[in-house]
C-alpha cells in the first residue's frame, strides 16, 4: 500500500520537479532557497520521519512513505549503529577494517521496508515525472536509479552518492552509475569528496547532467529548469 501526502492541485507546471530519495532531515538548504520554483517529492519509508518531513518542509511538497528500488516488494533494511550508515545492503567489514568510521556501520537491527519502482508510481499517476533526482541511500544508488526506468530519458540532472570501493556487499560503484546513465544522455559533470575515510577517496557526491559539456538540446521551459539546477549545483555553465 502506498502512503502519500499530496499537495492541493494548484501546482505551477513550470516548477522544477525534484525527487529526493534518502530525504531524512528534509529538503537540502540549497534547494529550499528556491522552493517557490521547485516542487519536491520526498521518499521516506519511516512513518515517523515522514510525518516530521511534512511538518518541517515547505508547502507544495509530496511525501511518499516508501523506499525506491529496481524490484518492488519487501526489502530488508540493515539498521546501523549510526542511522546515516543504514542500508538495504549489508556492509562489508573487510573493506571497512582500519577506518575509524567502521563501528558506525555495525548492524544493530533489521527492519522491513516496502519498496516500489518510481516508473510504476508514475505510470499509475501517483507521482510526477522527475526533472532532477537526488539520491543518498548508502550504496543502493544503482538499484534506486534503475527503478526510474525510461523516465531517466527526461531527467535533466542527478545528484547521487557514489563509491569507489565497495563498503557494502554486492555494491555498484561510480563506474557502474556512469554506464547506467550514459544511454539516457546523462554525463558526469563533477564530483565532491565525502569525508570520513581519513583521506582515502572512498565516497563522493557525483553530479550528472543532460548533454555533453552541459549543453543539452531542450525546449524553452526545460532550459529554465536546467539553468536553475546549474546555479544550485554551482556548475560551470560555459
Amino acid at each position: 500500500m502506498f502512503n502519500f501526502h499530496i499537495p492541493a492541485p494548484s501546482e505551477d507546471n513550470r516548477r522544477l520537479i525534484l525527487v529526493d530519495v534518502g530525504s531524512a532531515g528534509g529538503l537540502q538548504d540549497k534547494w529550499r532557497r528556491h522552493h517557490r520554483k521547485v516542487r519536491s517529492v520526498l521518499f521516506e519509508p519511516n512513518p515517523a520521519e515522514a510525518a516530521n518531513l511534512r511538518r518541517l518542509s515547505p508547502s507544495g511538497m509530496m511525501v511518499v512513505e516508501n523506499g525506491l528500488a529496481a524490484v518492488a516488494g519487501a526489502h530488508t533494511l540493515h539498521l546501523a549503529h549510526w542511522p546515516g550508515c543504514s542500508s538495504l545492503l549489508e556492509h562489508d567489514p573487510a573493506v571497512l577494517t582500519g577506518y575509524k568510521i567502521a563501528p558506525l556501520y555495525q548492524p544493530e537491527a533489521e527492519a522491513t521496508v516496502a519498496c516500489v519502482r518510481d516508473d510504476e508510481l508514475y505510470r499509475t499517476g501517483h507521482v510526477p515525472a522527475p526533472d532532477v533526482i537526488k539520491v543518498d541511500v548508502e550504496g543502493y544508488e544503482y538499484q534506486v536509479l534503475s527503478g526510474f526506468g525510461d523516465l531517466l530519458h527526461g531527467v535533466l540532472g542527478i545528484e547521487t552518492e557514489a563509491w569507489f570501493y565497495p563498503v557494502f556487499k554486492d555494491q555498484k560503484l561510480l563506474h557502474d552509475l556512469v554506464a547506467l546513465l550514459a544511454p539516457f544522455g546523462l554525463r558526469l559533470r563533477r564530483i565532491e569528496t565525502v569525508d570520513g575515510f581519513e583521506g582515502d577517496l572512498v565516497c563522493a557526491n557525483a553530479y550528472f547532467t543532460r548533454g555533453k559539456a552541459g549543453h543539452p538540446d531542450l525546449p524553452p521551459g526545460q532550459r529554465q529548469k536546467f539553468s536553475l539546477l546549474q546555479r544550485v549545483w554551482h556548475l560551470d555553465a560555459r
